[in-house]
């Protein structure tokens, strides 16, 4: 079942999204105006949104340099989102210390249990 709260919370997401979008094209040359739109399609995960509305205004003969601008800066923004949430690499060299310790508590053991198994037959 949807939860009406969450619906609510994107409604207002897209309604903020769209009367940036209407901004963004009332002030085209205005690089602030870009600037906070594809902040907020950072904050709100509306970057495809805004990329498709980028799109669509490539051949325009007036908007087109722009909009290829930023697609660009969209396309940067979500590979260096991509990399902050790369999770570090796992193989991570174990300490040296750590390694023999356990090397060397392998050997006692082992000699103990061959005393255990072998030496009753000695005697």
């Amino acid at each position: 079942m949807p939860d009406p709260a969450h619906e609510s919370d994107d409604a207002v997401e897209d309604a903020v999204l769209d009367a940036l979008w209407a901004r963004t094209l009332a002030a085209w040359a205005d690089e602030k105006v870009h600037a906070a739109l594809l902040d907020h399609a950072l904050r709100s995960n509306g970057l495809p949104e805004i990329a498709g509305r980028y799109r669509a205004l490539v051949d325009d003969p007036e908007r087109g340099p722009i909009a290829k601008k930023r697609i660009d800066a969209i396309v940067l923004a979500a590979s260096s989102m991509l990399q902050s949430t790369k999770t570090p690499r796992s193989g991570a060299p174990i300490p040296i210390g750590i390694t023999l310790t356990a090397f060397g508590i392998c050997l006692v053991l082992l000699g103990w249990l061959a005393l255990a198994v072998w030496g009753s037959h000695v005697r």
